[in-house]
């Protein structure tokens, strides 16, 4: 057999990851309080960034979400966001400063925020990791047999937020086939906190790697190929491993420091929280209103007095030029990013209220099934980008405050054909439990009994399992002896 040498054309499409775009998804997946530290950060860092010392006036142009122009829906998603993959051009200052407008938002009227619930009524207790791990598998899982092995691997992790056995040495200690643990185990990699449920740091970290777009990345060899020379931190010897040059593995090193080695390490504990809702909704005589709470997100501009400097000045030096541009572009990204992540937030919660409006008239009881791509579809943009939305944002509602990833949940049929919601069945069975006897209570048998007269029939162990969920007791530990 001959061999020869051929060169070879092929032309392929790449998905490219910008600092830009991974910025715009971090911020997507920070919690309010977390988005709020990230502007602290920034307001320090960024000499162009002035925190706005008074209310913004109400003759602020405001963007109205509802009449949205195409270019300003066509930004909510960065995967579609077409000028953000674009190389940033030399920034034309006279343009900027003629057409920039201090801040552009949309918040709560002064109406409504004076009508905004006391932060007493705002206090949760913290939720345990098990808790948020449970409430994303539900809704993933297409069967009982995964539910299992997910609810198995759950019960596995340390308080670090890993596994504390390999997926072979539970495969082995829980009769469970290695193939099937594996498949569920996957599911994990889209779960939040990323790289939760690793089998070990080196893949914790490279979970979180992938999910930011960053899988051939010279952080991701690294910690691929060569964890041993990582923890030596001999950038020369990881150089001449890797054929990377030593400024590249610098910059790969501060990337791998950004990541969390302990992604548990915000769960736990007995401390209280605030929650402050992220977005209200209000009913509006037979409507159903939403409102972004925009305190705290909207309070920041470009400096006034760097303004009036660069207005005056002429820029000669190139190094001092392309510092104030780079602070620039990086203090108007900041700013887009921001309103990119509220309308997101914005037109999800708006299709949740659309989907589950009779939970918003009558209460949980008559909340529905629903899964993440119905609202995915519905706005138009990926399923993990709702689930980002979702994770760690709170909706202020008639009946009460919940977490946007609430009004998602598995369900069952009944016999006139309605799907029921698993939140809604716990809630009945709550109502059962709080209005029993307390000298008789219900059996776990009982309960079966009472929801099958309303066409609700569900197996015994599928009410105890709600019941410890809803962190009932027994029958025989409930009764009071009067």
């Amino acid at each position: 057999m001959a061999y020869e040498v051929k060169l070879q054309l092929k032309q392929t499409q790449k998905l490219v990851m910008t600092t830009e775009l991974r910025q715009a998804i971090q911020l997507l997946t920070l919690s309010r309080l977390e988005l709020q530290q990230t502007i602290k950060e920034k307001l320090l860092d960024n000499p162009l960034l002035e925190e706005v010392p008074e209310p913004v006036s109400e003759d602020i142009p405001s963007i109205d979400l509802t009449n949205a122009s195409p270019a300003e829906k066509g930004a909510e998603d960065g995967s579609r966001n077409g000028d953000n993959s674009e190389p940033l051009k030399e920034v034309n200052w006279e343009e900027f400063l003629q057409s920039y407008q201090e801040n552009a938002g949309y918040n709560l009227s002064s109406d409504f925020s004076e009508e905004a619930p006391n932060l007493e009524n705002m206090i949760a207790a913290k939720e345990t990791l098990s808790e948020h791990l449970h409430k994303q598998l539900a809704l993933v899982v297409s069967n009982d047999e995964e539910s299992k092995i997910g609810s198995l691997i759950i019960g596995n992790i340390n308080e670090n937020g890993l596994l504390s056995m390999s997926l072979e040495e539970m495969a082995q200690r829980y009769e469970i086939d290695l193939d099937r643990l594996r498949s569920v185990h996957r599911l994990f990699r889209d779960f939040v906190p990323e790289g939760v449920a690793a089998e070990n740091l080196q893949q914790c970290l490279m979970i979180q790697l992938e999910n930011r777009g960053m899988k051939d990345s010279p952080a991701y060899e690294i910690l691929k190929n060569h964890m041993d020379e990582l923890t030596t931190l001999n950038i020369r010897r990881i150089s001449e491993s890797t054929g990377i040059s030593e400024g590249e593995v610098k910059k790969a090193l501060k990337v791998i420091r950004e990541l969390d080695p302990k992604p548990a390490r915000n769960f736990g504990g007995d401390e209280i929280r605030y929650i402050i809702p992220d977005v209200y909704v209000v009913k509006v005589d037979d409507d159903f209103v939403v409102y972004l709470n925009e305190e705290g997100l909207n309070n920041i501009r470009i400096s006034q007095s760097y303004k009036k400097m660069i207005s005056k000045m002429k820029l000669h030096d190139d190094e001092t030029k392309e510092y104030i541009e780079q602070k620039m572009r990086s203090a108007l990204w900041l700013l887009k990013t921001i309103q990119q992540r509220q309308r997101t937030i914005y037109k999800v919660a708006k299709s949740i209220v659309e989907k589950q409006r009779p939970f918003f008239e009558k209460g949980i009881s008559h909340l529905k099934p629903m899964i993440l791509k119905e609202i995915a579809d519905d706005v138009d943009l990926h399923e993990c980008t709702v689930s980002r939305v979702t994770s760690n944002k709170y909706m202020h509602t008639p009946h009460g405050i919940f977490e946007l990833k609430f009004f998602f949940s598995s369900g069952i049929v009944a016999n006139n054909g309605d799907s029921i919601s698993s939140e809604s069945i716990k809630e009945r069975i709550r109502n059962i439990i709080q209005s029993e006897d307390k000298t008789k209570p219900y059996s776990d048998e009982k309960i079966v009994q009472i929801l099958a007269k309303d066409n609700i029939f569900v197996a015994r162990r599928t009410v105890a399992k709600y019941r410890e969920e809803l962190n009932f007791l027994p029958s025989s530990k409930r009764k009071k002896i009067v």
